[in-house]
């Protein structure tokens, strides 16, 4: 006789499944002048928010590369807070 496995996590009336996560999160590369300054954005959207501030344009490409290709805070909604840029 086959024996049956029990569940371990009780379920309950009216609980559902975590929905997926339906934005795709996308970087891009802009110029933006800041004084005197001529700084590149790495933006994050559809969240708009300015990920990293460089000086150099290789550099800001870098990042975004590496960031549209791995994905790596796609599970999380995006860049946490604490890690946008503060310059």
């Amino acid at each position: 006789m086959v024996k049956k496995k029990t569940q371990k996590v009780r379920f309950h009336r009216g609980d559902k499944r975590p929905g997926v996560l339906e934005k795709k999160l996308k970087y891009k590369v802009e110029m933006i002048k800041e004084g005197r300054k001529i700084l590149w954005h790495v933006l994050e959207t559809p969240t708009d928010n300015v990920v990293a501030k460089h000086f150099f344009e290789e550099d800001a490409f870098k990042l975004m590369k590496f960031q549209n290709k791995y994905k790596v805070f796609e599970p999380n909604g995006g860049v946490p807070k604490f890690l946008w840029s503060t310059l």
